[in-house]
């Protein structure tokens, strides 16, 4: 199953979550941030590998969190760890060719149907940020550089 879209998602929720972390951990030393809101879902293709069938899986758009500790080293340099949670319900299920939904294995006992369930994504991440400027600028932009772990989740009935 590819899961670059909800990825590409994720990854620009985090940038979100992230810019307002600068206002806030302006003087030297260690800070921490809480951040919530919503992100968007793009859609998730999948391909069996042994049969080659195809699905679309709609995922409805869901909730996030992030949650940081960083220190800063003086007023341009600054490092942190942050850890972030993504999750959203799964709509429908639908086959790109022939059945439309997911099947039972044989024999078939039922109608095609989407399954109901959810994908969660925990993420957990190392950053070292540069802040343009000085403490006095009322918008500080910045440019960071990060290695981390993304942990997807699929549960479905």
């Amino acid at each position: 199953m590819r899961v670059k879209s909800l990825i590409l998602a994720s990854s620009a929720a985090a940038a979100l979550a992230m810019s307002a972390g600068a206002a806030s951990a302006e003087p030297d030393g260690w800070y921490g941030a809480i951040d919530a809101g919503y992100h968007i879902i793009d859609d998730i293709n999948a391909e069996a590998s042994v049969t080659g069938h195809n699905w679309n899986w709609e995922v409805n758009d869901g909730w996030t969190a992030f949650a940081r500790l960083g220190y800063r080293f003086n007023p341009n340099w600054r490092a942190e760890l942050e850890g972030g949670y993504r999750s959203g319900d799964i709509g429908t299920v639908r086959g790109a060719a022939g059945a439309q939904g997911l099947c039972n294995l044989t024999p078939a006992t039922g109608p095609c149907h989407s399954p109901e369930g959810d994908i969660t994504s925990t993420t957990l991440m190392a950053n070292v940020i540069y802040d343009f400027g000085t403490p006095e600028w009322t918008l500080r932009p910045f440019v960071g550089l990060g290695v981390g772990v993304n942990r997807v989740n699929v549960d479905t009935v």
